[in-house]
């Protein structure tokens, strides 16, 4: 292997990890690995778990302090699901999993608001669980966000290929 081959491998290797695919770096199994642990979190907390799409979503709030941006991180675990009264569930946690809160379960009947930002590409829902100010997240389309040593808060996943599966039943199914 050549210097020039070496080169193009580690840069693929990193464009890949960047992009939370598996092409030759730690990021990509590390994604993988992450989605089965999501994926087994969802299920032991929703009741029939396993009929739902899940993904992983964020938000992240800036202010301002005087001259300082205080940013704050806030980590979903998302599911969702088509039929009669379609349904997403939002499961409040921490960028490394180790706390979860109880799902919240919005059905489209029950939201007084569920649309689609967008020049943000984010969600908005607003059910009375939920308080309030309504829910915004975005799904996590790629694990160099919270990449281990990047200083991210969010969790290290990417659901790339999801987002637009996602995004079309947001707005076609689910919007009010």
């Amino acid at each position: 292997m050549g210097l020039f081959d070496k080169l193009a491998s580690t840069v693929g290797g990193a464009i890949g990890n960047a992009m939370g695919g598996s092409t030759g770096g730690q990021s990509g199994g590390d994604s993988a690995g992450k989605r089965e642990e999501i994926r087994n979190i969802f299920d032991s907390r929703v009741k029939d778990g396993t009929t739902y799409t899940v993904l992983a979503g964020m938000n992240m709030v800036t202010t301002k302090k005087l001259t300082k941006e205080i940013r704050t991180y806030f980590n979903y675990l998302v599911g969702y699901k088509d039929g009669d009264d379609p349904e997403i569930v939002l499961i409040s946690t921490v960028n490394d999993l180790s706390s979860v809160d109880e799902p919240v379960i919005c059905k489209k009947s029950e939201c007084t608001k569920a649309v689609y930002v967008q020049n943000t590409g984010s969600f908005s829902i607003a059910h009375p669980q939920l308080g309030n100010a309504p829910v915004d997240f975005s799904i996590i389309s790629s694990a160099a966000w919270g990449a281990p040593g990047s200083g991210a808060l969010i969790i290290p996943v990417s659901y790339l290929d999801e987002y637009t599966p996602f995004t079309e039943f947001f707005q076609n199914r689910f919007a009010k």
